[in-house]
C-alpha cells in the first residue's frame, strides 16, 4: 500500500541514461552480437523513484540533466508521473552500458564519467530541493554527487530536512559527511559501503560504531544475496533472502530498496517493530527487482511472495 502522507523526494544528482545490452555470450577481445537491447533511466536516485511508482506512492526526483540523453531522461519521468525538480546543465547527462552474459550468468557495468557542474547550477537546484523538502512527506538522498557539487550540499539538504522534521534516509558513503553530521534518520549501504565508512570488517560492530559516530537512528546493510542487517540504538538483525531461481540483472536492487525503506518509514514510522517490518518489505521487493529487466521494477505479487520466505532474528554479533 503506498503512502497516503503526500509526495516522497529521492535526490540523484548523478543520474545516467541506463543502456543493457543482454548476449547469449559475452567474449571480450571480439564481436558480439546482442540478443536484446533496452534502455531506460539510471542512477540511485531514478531508481529509487521508479520503485516508489510501483507503491502508487507520488513522487519527484531532483536532477541536473543535460543533452539528449537529458531529454529522454525527463521523458521517462514525465511519462511515470514522476515530478522532475530539475536544473539544466551543459554537458549531456553520462550513458551507463549494462552487459548481460546469460551464459556465465554475471553482469558487467561500464560507467561513464560525470562532467564538471557549474557553480551556478549547483546553486540553481539546491534552492529548488530546499524548497520542494518544504513541501514533501520524506526524502531519500541518493548516491555520490558529481565533480562540481561540493559535499555541503548534501550537508544543506539533510539540514533543510531535520528544520522540516521531515524523514531523512541516505544511501551514500562518499562525500556525505555533511549530511551525517546535520543527521540522518536511516543510513542504507551496502556491506563493503559500511566497511568503507567505518574501517571495521564486521556488519553489526560497523553499524554500531555508525550509530556512535552520527546522527542516525537505523543503519540499513545489504550484502548481495544472502543475508541483510538493520541495526539501531537497542536493535540488530539479521535478516536471511530467499533464493532466487533464474535471477535477471540486480542493478537497481539496493536502490530499489532504498525507494520501498522510505515510503515504509514515511507511512508507519521509525519504531523498532515498524522499522522491521519496512526492511523485510524492502528486501523483498529489491530480490524481486532482481526477476525482472528494468532497474527496481519488480512484481508487487512476487515481492510478496518472497517476503513470506524471509526470515530475521536477532544478530548473533550483535
Amino acid at each position: 500500500m503506498a503512502s497516503d502522507r503526500g509526495e516522497l523526494l529521492t535526490v540523484c544528482l548523478n543520474p545516467a541514461w541506463q543502456k543493457t545490452l543482454v548476449f547469449p555470450h559475452l567474449a571480450l577481445g571480439t564481436v558480439n552480437r546482442a540478443a536484446e537491447f533496452r534502455e531506460s533511466g539510471g542512477g540511485k536516485g531514478i531508481n529509487a523513484a521508479r520503485a516508489l511508482r510501483v507503491l502508487g506512492a507520488p513522487v519527484a526526483v531532483a536532477l541536473f540533466r543535460g543533452g539528449h540523453t537529458g531529454d529522454l531522461l525527463a521523458a521517462e519521468l514525465l511519462s511515470a508521473g514522476v515530478r522532475a525538480v530539475d536544473t539544466m546543465v551543459g554537458d549531456a547527462t553520462r550513458t551507463c552500458t549494462t552487459l548481460v552474459d546469460l551464459a556465465a550468468g554475471t553482469v558487467t557495468e561500464l560507467i561513464e564519467p560525470s562532467a564538471p557542474v557549474a557553480a551556478e547550477a549547483v546553486a540553481d537546484l539546491v534552492a529548488k530541493v530546499v524548497a520542494a523538502v518544504a513541501r514533501v512527506a520524506g526524502v531519500a538522498i541518493c548516491g555520490r554527487a558529481p565533480p562540481g557539487v561540493p559535499e555541503c550540499v548534501y550537508g544543506e539538504i539533510a539540514a533543510a530536512a531535520r528544520r522540516q522534521r521531515v524523514p531523512l534516509l541516505l544511501d551514500n558513503v562518499r562525500g556525505s559527511g555533511a549530511a551525517l553530521a546535520a543527521g540522518v534518520d536511516v543510513l542504507k549501504v551496502n556491506a563493503a559501503e559500511l566497511r568503507e565508512l567505518t574501517g571495521i570488517a564486521e556488519v553489526c560492530p560497523g553499524a554500531r560504531q555508525c550509530l556512535r559516530d552520527h546522527r542516525l537512528r537505523w543503519v540499513g546493510v545489504t550484502d548481495g544475496p544472502g543475508r541483510a542487517w538493520l541495526v539501531g540504538p537497542d536493535t540488530a538483525l539479521c535478516y536471511e533472502l530467499p533464493r532466487l531461481e533464474r535471477p535477471r540483472s540486480a542493478i537497481g536492487a539496493g536502490d530499489c530498496a532504498t525507494g520501498v525503506l522510505l515510503e515504509r518509514m514515511v507511512a508507519a514510522g521509525l519504531g523498532a517493530a515498524a522499522m522491521e517490518a519496512a526492511f523485510a518489505d524492502a528486501l523483498a521487493a529489491a530480490s524481486a527487482s532482481c526477476l525482472t529487466d528494468i532497474p527496481a521494477r519488480f512484481d508487487p505479487a512476487v515481492a510478496a511472495a518472497l517476503r513470506a520466505g524471509l526470515t530475521w532474528g536477532r544478530s548473533p554479533k550483535a
